[in-house]
């Protein structure tokens, strides 16, 4: 027989540690608890690939921003002629420019704050069987930190908290193409133009 697996019916946690410990005083036996190692496990993993996750991560963000981007973009083509309405109603080009770059804005921020509901959204679902499978549970609220030096102290923020600023960067400058090309609108060459 190479292992035992035995399940203590001890409720504090102190005193199941204490049957380890007393195991392994001993050269006979050796005890560990699962739920510890497989936590240890899936850390070291996850500490080593966070990395590369979190680049993945950015790397996706790019490719959804330059979509908006080239979405945008397109849409220019059909939307001159209501470009061209706005600005002979008396909108200036700085009004068409900021409400180009504002789509662009939400439309990111939207797709940001629908892929944390989402992902959330499936933690909490998958839980119970990531539980089952392995006994480490990921809470719903469990995020990926990094560690920051404030004011003479060390505070562990989540990554999570860079999506916003992130998000509005990244609308800014991919919504910045679509915009000029609003801004630069001919109002006479769109007004004639026939639909």
């Amino acid at each position: 027989m190479t292992a035992i697996l035995i399940r203590s019916n001890m409720t504090n946690p102190i005193a199941s540690m204490s049957l380890e410990g007393a195991v392994n005083k001993g050269q006979i036996a050796q005890a560990v608890f699962p739920v510890r190692e497989i936590a240890k496990l899936s850390n070291g993993l996850l500490g080593n690939f966070q990395f590369i996750l979190l680049v993945l991560a950015v790397l996706i963000v790019l490719v959804a921003g330059i979509g908006i981007m080239v979405s945008i973009y397109n849409s220019m083509s059909d939307r001159r002629r209501d470009i061209a309405v706005m600005r002979a109603l008396g909108a200036r080009r700085n009004t068409v420019m900021a409400v180009i770059l504002l789509e662009s804005i939400l439309l990111s921020v939207a797709g940001g704050v629908a892929g944390v509901l989402l992902g959330h959204g499936l933690i909490a679902l998958l839980n119970p069987y990531i539980v089952s499978q392995t006994g480490v549970s990921i809470g719903l609220l469990d995020y990926a930190t990094f560690d920051l030096h404030l004011f003479g102290r060390l505070v562990q923020v989540p990554y999570e908290l860079l999506l916003v600023p992130g998000l509005l960067i990244l609308a800014s400058v991919v919504g910045y193409l679509p915009a000029m090309s609003a801004y630069r609108t001919d109002v006479a060459k769109s007004l004639t133009a026939t639909p």
